[in-house]
């Protein structure tokens, strides 16, 4: 990795020595591709307010460029294909508001995302370096008409004969707003003359080339061979198939470039969130570990900034006083800080911020840096402990809380999760996915029996009392007393304590819980089964201002090694402990 100082010195001895990539006299409306190299080196020394990822992305560009001059780098920048882009997009002309039939005018930032999608190459063979590009803004900057100019260039300016150009998106009305502003654009030029423009498809006859608008379904987009896929507004993208059939379907072509163009949105366990965080990991990434086929551009506010603050806003909101109005941002957060209801809105809409929804209980993003993955229950064989158990059904979800107190006050948490197979034919395709993955990964077990039973149970409380000193086994008597007492009947005693989920046993602990997410004082393993029902806990306050953790959809939402987890802190930090061994003198024990 270069530091600074050395990209500093490269951008001073190399980059502005360079007349076709550095022009100091560059106007912000100069339609050139000495923008792409401009943008970047503002950004990197701070010329222009960036948020920090847009301030790597740019970082890496220039690092790119110094790379580029050694053999062993595979790539370099083509500027004159990058000018390419740049040229074609004045064919495109607005088609809404004030500047409706004029011609859209790239702004810098614009221009340094078409230059570099289009001008980066590979060495070898000439071919695009890029093969997925993921652009991440907030509402209101441009991003459908400058992804329409990508779409009409990847259709009749890229060379690529019988090329397919795609609009995607969760619903057929969003994927036709490229689709529809392509229409218009094509119709309002000399474009017209080439193409045979109709309600369905987009055709370049003389190429065999064509374009439509797809709904999300992964089950009918099968057989597509793509050249270009803009997948619009991914934040609401529930199936992750349709993701994973649109990066397989453009394997057969040599350049072909998969977009993701989004706000961000409230589904933070959906694919989004997986590519925003694949994002992040390839520009934290060391050269050897970097895909150097993907292209992120993430505007955002950073960590610590205020949603209200205007100085900030431009840093998810590029178009800031060009595309996007500043009266309206400054309108809009005036109501976000008045109404704490629309806050979430105002986040994710209009700070390009991830949040849990307005009802969500747990910071997810809080929850994640409690997240260690150094953390091995392996080495804590012997050590004291205090297990939970919580499931509403035999037919679902079984979730284990191991936490192991710390000799500095904090809590380790590990989680053994279980799923009868029978529960996978009643969700949907989506959860169906989810639950597959989670087992894949090792988070969640799916059984081959039918139901949770009695002798799961039983096994794993036998493993964990003979692996731990197990101080207690806490459980909430309305869903499990049943399994205990069949337990008890088997003649095995454990430490089993019931927990009835009243506001004086639970409500406690589900204070202390967020606040030892919020403080830091709560470690878990990374379990992604955990994380993923965090976002699904919500909790209701009565008027004494003690809380209960439920969820929306008894079906979907699954909240059980969150409940697990609430279980075990109440035991471990409010419950009387107990004296003597309980399933000496006495069995089972209830509290209410």
């Amino acid at each position: 990795m270069l530091t600074n100082e050395q990209i500093n010195e490269y951008i001073d001895e190399v980059l502005t020595r360079n007349k076709d990539r550095y022009d100091p006299t560059l106007q912000e409306d100069d339609q050139s591709s000495a923008w792409v190299h401009q943008y970047a080196i503002e950004i990197f020394r701070k010329e222009r307010v960036a948020c920090n990822l847009i301030w790597m992305s740019c970082r890496r560009h220039l690092e790119d460029l110094y790379r580029s001059e050694f053999e062993d780098f595979p790539y370099y920048f083509d500027d004159a294909a990058a000018q390419g882009i740049v040229s074609f997009t004045t064919l495109i002309k607005h088609t809404k508001g004030r500047l409706a039939r004029q011609s859209l005018t790239l702004m810098p930032y614009q221009i340094f995302m078409s230059g570099s999608l289009i001008g980066w190459k590979k060495k070898a063979d000439n071919y695009r370096r890029f093969r997925t590009a993921n652009i991440w803004q907030a509402r209101k900057n441009g991003k459908s008409l400058w992804s329409t100019s990508l779409a009409l260039y990847f259709l009749v300016a890229d060379g690529e004969t019988g090329a397919e150009v795609y609009t995607v998106a969760t619903k057929a009305d969003q994927a036709r707003i490229v689709y529809n502003d392509c229409m218009l654009i094509a119709n309002m030029s000399d474009l017209k003359n080439i193409l045979k423009i109709g309600e369905q498809s987009i055709k370049y006859i003389d190429e065999m080339a064509i374009m439509k608008a797809l709904p999300n379904d992964s089950k009918t987009l099968d057989g597509l061979n793509v050249h270009l896929v803009i997948c619009d507004e991914l934040h609401e993208w529930r199936d992750r198939n349709t993701w994973n059939v649109m990066e397989t379907s453009t394997g057969a072509r040599e350049q072909s470039l998969l977009i993701s163009i989004s706000t961000a949105g409230f589904v933070l366990d959906g694919v989004a969130m997986d590519l925003w965080q694949y994002g992040l990991l390839t520009l934290k990434s060391t050269w050897e570990d970097r895909d150097e086929t993907l292209f992120t551009m993430n505007y955002t506010i950073d960590d610590g900034d205020k949603f209200d603050d205007p100085t900030v806003w431009i840093k998810a909101n590029p178009a800031l006083g060009v595309a996007k109005k500043f009266d309206d941002m400054e309108r809009l957060s005036h109501k976000a800080k008045a109404i704490p209801s629309d806050r979430p809105l105002y986040l994710t809409k209009h700070c390009n911020v991830f949040v849990n929804s307005s009802e969500i209980w747990l910071d997810i993003e809080k929850t994640r840096k409690c997240r260690d993955t150094s953390l091995d229950i392996a080495n804590y064989k012997g050590r004291e402990c205090y297990v939970s158990l919580d499931f509403a059904e035999y037919t679902d979800i079984c979730s284990f809380a191991i936490l192991f107190p710390e000799n500095d006050g904090t809590f380790a948490v590990f989680y053994e999760n279980y799923l009868p197979y029978t529960a996978l034919d009643k969700v949907s395709e989506q959860q169906k996915q989810r639950y597959h993955s989670l087992d894949d990964e090792g988070y969640l077990n799916i059984l081959s029996s039918e139901i949770i039973s009695t002798e799961l149970v039983e096994d794993v409380l036998t493993r964990l009392v003979a692996d731990y000193k197990v101080t207690q086994i806490a459980y909430d008597p309305y869903h499990v007393s049943q399994v205990m007492h069949k337990l008890e009947g088997s003649g095995k005693r454990f430490p089993v304590v019931a927990i009835t989920q009243t506001k004086a046993n639970l409500s406690e602990a589900s204070k202390l819980l967020e606040a030892y997410i919020e403080n830091g004082s709560f470690k878990y393993n990374g379990d992604k089964c955990f994380e993923w029902c965090s976002t699904n806990a919500i909790a209701k306050q009565d008027d004494f201002g003690n809380i209960r953790v439920t969820r929306v959809n008894t079906h979907t939402d699954k909240i059980d090694p969150v409940v697990a987890t609430i279980i075990a802190l109440s035991v471990a930090e409010i419950q009387e402990k107990p004296t003597i061994s309980p399933y000496r003198e006495r069995g089972f024990r209830i509290l209410y």
